[in-house]
């Protein structure tokens, strides 16, 4: 079982689209850092895109990025009602293609809500501020996702404000 995405096209489109795909072992796949993470069918009314069920984040995120590219720079459809990989708080689906950037905000916060409690180690711009126990934080989700503010308990309560980063301390 694997989820399906079609792309309507011209043929014109579609002989426009085939050098984001590879010719392996007799099929047609996209590739990322040399892994198929799609095999793809070139029909006449466009493209079928499929993909296993399981398939790791950084392989979703580059068909969306590979979708995304495609539906900006070419006169296509993308129908990817089968390609459900998650769902939003509210219930929305989410697709490859669709709603797939909120939905990574909503694992993000997630994954924050979940360190409450742990040693984080808090980072600005990719320089380490402090480490101590998560006890409260700040979320902004306006377009981006990033924690605004947080507090930490290493040698007493530490306060920190701007655009944060939190990793869980192992």
């Amino acid at each position: 079982m694997s989820h399906l995405i079609q792309i309507q096209c011209t043929p014109e489109v579609r002989l426009a689209l085939q050098p984001y795909f590879y010719s392996q072992d007799g099929a047609h796949v996209f590739r990322v850092f040399g892994t198929s993470i799609a095999e793809t069918t070139f029909t006449e009314d466009g493209i079928e895109l499929t993909f296993p069920l399981e398939s790791p984040m950084e392989e979703l995120e580059a068909l969306h990025n590979l979708l995304v590219r495609i539906d900006t720079h070419h006169d296509v459809t993308i129908e990817d009602s089968k390609a459900v990989i998650g769902y939003l708080r509210d219930g929305t689906t989410v697709t490859v293609y669709r709603q797939f950037k909120r939905w990574l905000d909503f694992l993000a916060a997630a994954r924050v809500r979940s360190m409450e409690g742990v040693v984080v180690e808090v980072r600005a711009n990719g320089v380490k501020l402090a480490e101590g126990v998560l006890r409260s934080y700040e979320l902004v989700e306006d377009g981006a996702f990033y924690v605004s503010a947080c507090t930490i308990e290493a040698d007493g309560l530490e306060h920190f404000e701007g655009e944060l980063a939190l990793a869980a301390v192992m």
